[in-house]
């Protein structure tokens, strides 16, 4: 499948199993719980006391699409054969910007996650 931004992707299953993660507190003793509360000023406040922030990265990502969306919409977009060269190359542009945006997101969300899952035995 090809998205927009002229990337492809492919789509597989696995059978095998996974394994189960080890507990964060070792074998014996009880089950370490932690408490996550989403906010506005910042992504995730943990019930530990920990703040986790929103990527910096966003406001600088927000400007970039917003300067080449600009630059699409001074392109002309019509004529008689379809839409003009330089439309579609900045319609890619854009999609591109889109793409990264979206990446990031989800790499942050993961990487997140991921950490919460390995140091705490329930969330």
């Amino acid at each position: 499948m090809k998205n927009a931004a002229g990337q492809y992707h492919v789509c597989f299953v696995c059978t095998e199993e996974a394994d189960l993660l080890p507990r964060a507190d070792g074998e014996g003793g009880d089950l370490e719980p932690v408490g996550v509360d989403l906010g506005i000023e910042s992504l995730v406040t943990l019930s530990t006391g920990e703040k986790v922030g929103n990527p910096r990265w966003f406001e600088n990502e927000q400007e970039r699409l917003r300067r080449e969306q600009q630059k699409l919409s001074r392109k002309e977009k019509k004529g008689p054969d379809g839409p003009s060269n330089n439309w579609e190359r900045q319609r890619k542009r854009v999609a591109k910007v889109h793409q990264r945006i979206q990446d990031r997101r989800k790499d942050f969300i993961e990487k997140l996650t991921t950490r919460l899952a390995h140091d705490f035995d329930v969330i």
